[in-house]
Parts: C-alpha cells; sequence; structure tokens
C-alpha cells in the first residue's frame, strides 16, 4: 500500500493522496483500506517514517570516520540528494507537527536531527550558539530542497548544484579553523 501511496505522490502530487486515490491504484474498495489504516493521516504517518527512516540509514552509513566540516558537508549533501530523489513526497514533513511525540514518524525524524547535533557538538562555531546552529542548517537544507522540487529554484543542474554549494559554503563558513 505504501508503494502505491508513494507513487500517487510522485506522479500527481501529494494533494492528489486520498483514500480514494491509493484504492484506486490498489484496485480495491475504499472501505478496504479501513483494515488497513484508520485514515489518511495514519499513511502519511507510515509515509513519514518510512521517508525519514531511510535517511537515517543513508546518513549513517555515509557518515562512520568523519568528523568536523567534513562530516557537515556529507550530512547535507546526503539529505539533499536524498530529498531531491524522493520529489514530492518530501513534503510529507510539514505534517510531522501533526502528530504526538510517540508517533513513529516524529521518532524517526527525531532520529536524522539527533545526528546533526551530535556532529555539531564538538566543533567551534565562530559566533553562533550550537542549538541555533543547528536549526539554521537543517532549515536551510530542507528549504532550499524543497524549493528546489517545488520548482522555485533555476531548472538547470548546474545552477541548483552550485546554489546549494554557495549554500552549504555558508554554513560551513561558521567553523572555527582548528589549529
Amino acid at each position: 500500500m505504501l508503494v502505491a501511496a508513494r507513487e500517487i505522490v510522485r506522479t500527481s502530487g501529494f494533494r492528489s493522496l486520498t483514500f480514494q486515490s491509493l484504492a484506486k491504484a490498489l484496485d480495491i474498495r475504499s472501505q478496504s483500506l479501513y483494515n488497513y489504516y484508520r485514515n489518511l493521516d495514519d499513511v502519511i504517518e507510515s509515509l513519514g517514517t518510512e521517508l525519514m527512516d531511510r535517511l537515517y540509514q543513508e546518513l549513517i552509513e555515509q557518515l562512520p570516520g568523519v568528523s568536523g566540516r567534513q562530516a557537515l558537508s556529507i550530512y547535507a549533501k546526503t539529505a539533499h540528494d536524498y530529498f531531491d530523489q524522493e520529489g514530492p513526497l518530501v513534503e510529507v514533513i510539514y505534517y510531522v507537527h501533526n502528530y504526538p511525540e510517540t508517533s513513529p514518524f516524529v521518532k524517526a525524524t527525531g532520529r536524522v536531527l539527533d545526528i546533526l547535533r551530535r556532529l555539531v557538538r564538538d566543533i567551534p562555531l565562530k559566533h553562533m550558539d550550537h542549538g541555533a546552529y543547528v536549526q539554521a542548517f537543517i532549515s536551510s537544507v530542507l528549504g532550499f530542497t524543497v524549493l528546489e522540487i517545488m520548482g522555485f529554484l533555476p531548472e538547470e543542474q548546474p545552477g541548483r548544484s552550485n546554489s546549494f554549494q554557495e549554500l552549504l559554503d555558508l554554513h560551513l563558513g561558521e567553523i572555527q579553523a582548528t589549529s
């Protein structure tokens, strides 16, 4: 079912995901979906959990043995490329605030953010508080990628890549050089 839900979002956009469209894609009656999910919010929660779990897995595969500026660069590029590859499905992130702290979606998102917090914790910064740096860093990575997916940034790949790298360099420039 989640495969069909992901496909609906990727091909027709997030707003096209309804119990009716999901049932049609599965060639079942929409009432049959209630055997698996209480409502569309449960489907969205499952999609979000899966999305963030896969990102977490990619991050932990990419980050062993690196730290500091290199680790932050890898984190940002991995998240950016992953979200870019997921396309319109990344919009599910906007729904995370609708769920309680006990939600698997919220917990999976927290694990992704905790990796960033751990990476930043021991990095000396020039001006920013570590908490503010984490917030700015993740907002930039997510915000830039969502704007790309929504078509608000240049279509051509070199322009997008250069803009993202410049944004990343701005954040990495906040890190103090160690002697």
